[in-house]
């Protein structure tokens, strides 16, 4: 209609129908946007209960957990995919709580996007990339972190498995993300416009 208005009542009917094609098109753009982010939600949902089901726990429970665990600064999209790649990675409600508290810490100390810094958190352990965590001032080191796992379980570093050596990776970024984080992860409230939007 900005359009039409400027080039005046004197112009083709032309730019006319251009424009109010153009403004059709951007809405329809807009509505099935909003419509394929909302069915890719509720697929994400529909495969946390079903995975929940088949492992026998809630999983819609711990995400929202999560949620609640940030005060809400993060979406409930954002905590089912982190439920829905971290139990598939082999870690406990335990674990990702620990997570995003660890999340929490940092991105309240670096001045991060709790978000992104839940994502890298879990992406970072489940793909055993330390590179990932680095971002985030945690420094573990795969080698060091599977020889203490495996000789609490009387193995061998090379003995473990790709899900204890994952475990082993989870235990060590918690622990020292707790120490770095832990008491900052408490201690201020979350960013407002993160609760917001």
């Amino acid at each position: 209609s900005k359009m039409r208005s400027a080039m005046g009542s004197g112009s083709s009917g032309l730019v006319g129908a251009y424009a109010t094609l153009a403004a059709n098109v951007f809405a329809l753009t807009a509505a099935f946007g909003a419509l394929q982010r909302a069915a890719q939600f509720e697929q994400l949902r529909q495969g946390l209960v079903d995975v929940g089901i088949a492992a026998g726990q809630n999983l819609t429970f711990v995400s929202d957990q999560l949620v609640a665990m940030t005060g809400n600064a993060i979406s409930a999209e954002g905590a089912m995919r982190t439920v829905s790649l971290g139990m598939s990675s082999g870690f406990d409600s335990s674990q990702l709580e620990n997570l995003t508290k660890v999340a929490m810490g940092a991105s309240r100390a670096l001045g991060r996007d709790l978000a992104d810094a839940q994502d890298r958190l879990i992406r970072g352990v489940a793909k055993l990339e330390p590179e990932i965590l680095d971002e985030l001032g945690i420094m573990v080191r795969l080698d060091d972190a599977a020889e203490d796992f495996a000789a609490a379980l009387g193995k061998t570093a090379s003995q473990l498995t790709i899900l204890e050596r994952r475990q082993a990776f989870a235990n060590a970024t918690i622990e020292q993300g707790l120490k770095k984080f832990g008491a900052l992860a408490d201690s201020a409230d979350p960013n407002p416009y993160n609760r917001l939007s």
